[in-house]
């Protein structure tokens, strides 16, 4: 019995939540904002999110010595404005007349289901991945990226990414606000001599406790760390260092790093991951200290992701939501379309911090 596309596009409804749960799995950032609650699916009113960044702390103490003085106002001008703009991005699909007609059953559906929608939805995960780590997603330039060597077109219009590797430039801005704003730019430090063996980790620590000092009781700790997999694997071979066998010296010992990539390594307060999506052989860190190995640190409590859309029956909700699919005009073809209409942006980038130099041991 033939497989209706009506059919095919019920079993899709209900298989997206495992789908979109994979992706938040794979990419522990993602994972992390959705368990905090930092995904907002309020609809906006118009394109873009304006919000408010506070540098500085919002007031100032009066010392009262004789009870007479007058309280200095509670509010300095240590706030900004910044902006950021949606992007729509469609991924569509073709699966085959054909193909539906010949099933039969639920196991054939599974196969399609595996076949079509499971692997562009996978697909689009990772282009989204690779935008937000490296800024180079095949389609996807339009959504926020890490990278500060580089620039995302949200709008149409060129934005930085969040995260620098070098002091401030007054060329730059990341939300509509200058890089040389008080308060406002990430934390940086670079292994000059490329040797992780000998600068790596001091450097790990400088930038993480910048990151953690600012701030931190309100933000949160860092959590999230993302390296390259040759800085990831410097870490870890770092790490061999401050292993001591104790008791029977003979007794064989396993390797202590982890077993699943995914789970990541322990730093201070962080989970360090390797993030296949960070290359930094691509043309996107051509130029920068980047380019010789990079590691982000990203407390996750200062990161938001923003959808746009009213009904999913039309435009959709915007979190990788389905339309379709309908029929190919004089062709024997069926479309699909994964919707994603968001963007992230952070509310304290100077709780971001990156570490270069890395690669090399």
């Amino acid at each position: 019995m033939a497989i209706s596309p009506d059919v095919l596009a019920t079993a899709l409804q209900e298989q997206l939540p495992g789908y979109t749960e994979q992706f938040t799995s794979w990419h522990p950032l993602f994972k992390k904002m959705v368990e905090k609650g930092n995904v907002e699916r309020s609809t906006l009113q118009g394109p873009f999110r304006d919000f408010v960044i506070v540098t500085d702390g919002p007031g100032q103490v009066t010392q009262v010595n004789t009870g007479s003085e007058v309280i200095a106002g509670g509010r300095t001008q240590a706030s900004q404005r910044g902006n950021e703009y949606g992007t729509r991005l469609i991924y569509s699909y073709d699966i085959p007349a054909k193909d539906l007609a010949e099933a039969n059953g639920e196991q054939d559906v599974a196969k399609i289901l595996e076949n079509y929608p499971e692997l562009a939805l996978s697909h689009f995960h990772e282009l989204i991945s690779r935008q937000i780590a490296t800024g180079d997603g095949a389609g996807v330039g339009g959504f926020m990226t890490f990278n500060g060597n580089t620039t995302y077109n949200p709008n149409g219009a060129a934005r930085d990414g969040l995260i620098n590797f070098a002091a401030a430039a007054a060329s730059k801005t990341v939300h509509g606000i200058a890089d040389t704003t008080t308060g406002w730019l990430n934390q940086f430090a670079d292994d000059a001599s490329s040797d992780f063996s000998a600068n790596g980790r001091p450097l790990m620590r400088q930038v993480f406790y910048a990151c953690q000092r600012q701030s931190a009781k309100v933000i949160g700790p860092v959590d999230c760390g993302f390296a390259d997999p040759a800085s990831y694997l410097n870490y870890v071979r770092d790490l061999d260092e401050d292993v001591r066998i104790v008791g029977d010296v003979t007794t064989t010992k396993g390797d202590h790093a982890g077993p699943d990539v995914r789970a990541g390594a322990k730093f201070l307060t962080a989970t360090l991951y390797l993030e296949d999506d960070i290359e930094v052989g691509a043309s996107a860190f051509s130029g920068s200290t980047a380019a010789d190995g990079l590691i982000y640190f990203v407390p996750s409590g200062v990161m938001r992701m923003f959808l746009l859309g009213h009904s999913a029956d039309k435009e959709t909700k915007g979190f990788f939501d389905i339309r379709g699919p309908f029929r190919v005009p004089d062709q024997d073809m069926f479309r699909a379309e994964f919707i994603l209409h968001a963007n992230m942006h952070t509310i304290s980038r100077r709780h971001l911090g990156a570490v270069t130099g890395t690669a090399t041991y």
